[in-house]
């Protein structure tokens, strides 16, 4: 198996892709926040659009054997950070396709991540995971990551509201 983050042009056929991903149910209540006590809400073609236009982000499409199976984005400057240093990188990342979740390659993918973040100049990771996504959470404190703070009622998922829990990494530390 190849695995790896391909910064891949995006096209229509990739659109489509990530709109199949975005609204499956059973990873949408952990990837998307919502902010009213209601079903979330269809992302729509144009949703996902205006999310990759953003001159802060890269996108990498997380490959196996050159097929796209996920995301992992990096933002620069990103709003939400609570430790806003300047050379921080936030991290978007979720496996869409679902023959691909569940594999262990969490733990790899972070691997491959944290190198290009390495390689861009970035000295720390931050994240936010909703608190009902515990395998996340489990995988990012086993991968080095540690809570840094909790925002609390953050997103309305799967019928109730959910924290926000903000993790970091420090690069600089840890060797390439």
């Amino acid at each position: 198996m190849d695995l790896k983050l391909e910064n891949l042009p995006v096209n229509d056929d990739l659109i489509g892709m990530i709109l199949s991903w975005e609204n499956d149910p059973a990873i949408a209540p952990f990837i998307t926040p919502h902010y009213e006590e209601s079903e979330l809400p269809l992302v729509t073609e144009a949703d996902v659009r205006e999310s990759l236009d953003n001159p802060e982000m890269r996108l990498y499409f997380i490959c196996v054997d050159d097929k796209p199976i996920g995301i992992a984005s990096i933002i620069r400057n990103f709003t939400a950070l609570l430790k806003d240093d300047g050379h921080t990188a936030w991290l978007g990342i979720y496996i869409g396709d679902p023959d691909w979740r569940s594999k262990g390659i969490g733990a790899k993918v972070l691997d491959l991540y944290e190198e290009e973040c390495r390689k861009l100049g970035y000295q720390r990771i931050e994240l936010g995971v909703f608190s009902h996504n515990c395998g996340a959470i489990k995988l990012y404190e086993k991968s080095g990551f540690r809570r840094i703070g909790i925002i609390p009622h953050f997103t309305y998922a799967q019928g109730q509201w959910r924290d926000d829990v903000r993790m970091e990494k420090n690069l600089h530390h840890d060797s390439g």
